[in-house]
C-alpha cells in the first residue's frame, strides 16, 4: 500500500487585515454612536437641571474615552440636588435631571448607538 501526502498552505494575511480593518471601523462607529447618545443626554438634561445662578448648568459636560462616555455636572451640590427630587424648582427644573431624561429616552440612545454600529458595518463593507 502506498501513501501520499498533500500539503496545502493558505495565506491568510489579506483576510486577517480585512478583519482587523472591519473591526476597527465597527468600533469607531460604535464610539461615534456612544458619543451621539451622550451628547443627546447632555442636551436633554440641560432642559431640566435646576437654575438658580446658572452655575450648576454651566458645569454640564460630556467626556468620552473609546466606547465609554460620561455626562456629568461638577459642583459640590450637584449630587445632592440630583438625588432629591422633592426639592422644588421653577420652570420645569428638578432633581433627577440626568436620570429621568435617560430613562425616558433609553430607546433613542440605543438607536443612536445602533446607528453608529450600522455605520461602522457599512464602512467595513465598502
Amino acid at each position: 500500500m502506498s501513501s501520499s501526502n498533500v500539503k496545502i498552505t493558505w495565506d491568510t494575511k489579506s483576510f486577517d487585515n480585512g478583519v482587523t480593518k472591519a473591526m476597527s471601523l465597527v468600533t469607531d462607529g460604535t464610539a461615534k454612536g456612544v458619543g451621539m447618545a451622550a451628547n443627546e443626554l447632555l442636551r436633554l438634561s440641560l432642559r431640566e437641571v435646576p437654575i438658580d445662578t446658572g452655575h450648576l448648568q454651566s458645569t454640564g459636560k460630556k467626556s468620552q474615552k473609546d466606547l465609554e462616555a460620561t455626562v456629568s455636572y461638577n459642583t459640590p451640590y450637584a449630587v445632592k440636588v440630583h438625588e432629591h427630587p422633592e426639592y422644588k424648582f421653577g420652570n420645569g427644573r428638578k432633581g433627577k435631571y440626568l436620570e429621568d431624561p435617560f430613562k425616558r429616552n433609553e430607546t433613542l440612545f440605543v438607536n443612536l448607538i445602533r446607528d453608529g454600529v450600522k455605520g461602522g458595518i457599512k464602512w467595513a463593507n465598502q
